[in-house]
């Protein structure tokens, strides 16, 4: 697995966002990546998808499924962090029902591959919250 490098200790409250680590990532056709992930990369040329899930260390507990689009020309990538949440049971069958949630499609440059880009995507979703955030003792 791949850990992400930990940041920087920041003034005023600083926190650490705590690492985070996926296996090795793998490609996946284009009719497997969430929609507005293609949508979001429409146009451009040459683009390949790739996911990994990503798994918080200090927790051992699974966060979500990253899906990143890599145009490899234009040195940028485009990710969404995919989840799944149970939100009910189903009355016959007292099983549950799972909600599937994707975040915006977060487009930035990388020309360094997949797991920079996983790297600064996931450091982008621990600072706005959506991953968990570590206050240093």
């Amino acid at each position: 697995m791949r850990e992400q490098p930990v940041s920087e200790a920041v003034e005023d409250g600083e926190w650490d966002a705590g690492p985070v680590m996926w296996p090795p990532e793998k490609e996946i056709e284009v009719s497997a990546a969430h929609e507005s992930l293609v949508k979001a990369v429409a146009g451009s040329r040459g683009v390949r998808f790739f996911t990994a899930y990503i798994i918080d260390v200090p927790s051992d507990c699974f966060l979500g499924d990253v899906q990143m689009a890599i145009d490899e020309i234009a040195g940028e990538a485009c990710g969404i962090l995919l989840r799944r949440h149970v939100t009910g049971m189903d009355s016959e069958t007292g099983e549950p029902v799972f909600t599937d949630e994707a975040t915006r499609p977060f487009k930035f440059p990388c020309a360094d591959g997949v797991e920079k880009a996983i790297s600064i995507f996931c450091e982008n979703l621990s600072l706005a919250g959506i991953f968990p955030r570590r206050v240093q003792p």
